[in-house]
């Protein structure tokens, strides 16, 4: 078989069936005069890191998704997403994480996360304009 997208899941003892920890935090950025807070931006994306590992420790490989851990992460942390469209029908969720798990070992791994982190940009985004073309509309009596 080829190169495959995830790393490969190692032997630790992270990965038996105890209880996973708590995953570790970002250490801080050394202050000084060269360094810079990050943008709202930057720590958007290092909570969508931190929310990924977060979800991944709650079992099995610490550094993957199971699709109840999908499930899991998705429901709690995007709603409506979720209820839209009859996301929360067990075929929707099925269907997202088959797609995403591009080797097909029934894990995620951070790198197929982002076809699913595309997949939720893409909805916002709709989303973004339909409010834009809302208020447009109301703004200019179109409705």
């Amino acid at each position: 078989m080829g190169s495959s997208l995830c790393p490969p899941a190692t032997d630790s003892p992270l990965s038996l069936a105890a209880p996973a920890p708590a995953p570790p935090e970002l250490p801080p950025v050394p202050a000084g005069p060269a360094t810079m807070p990050d943008t709202p931006v930057e720590e958007s994306l290092f909570q969508l890191i931190r929310c990924y590992h977060l979800y991944a420790a709650r079992e099995g490989d610490t550094e993957t998704l199971s699709l109840e851990e999908l499930k899991a992460l998705l429901t709690d942390n995007v709603p409506r997403f979720m209820q839209s469209l009859g996301r929360k029908e067990p075929y929707f969720l099925a269907e997202l994480f088959r797609t995403a798990d591009k080797d097909k070992d029934n894990q995620i791994c951070f790198d197929e996360f982002l076809y699913v982190l595309g997949r939720l940009l893409r909805d916002y985004h709709l989303r973004y304009h339909r409010q834009l073309c809302a208020h447009y509309c109301a703004q200019h009596s179109l409705y």
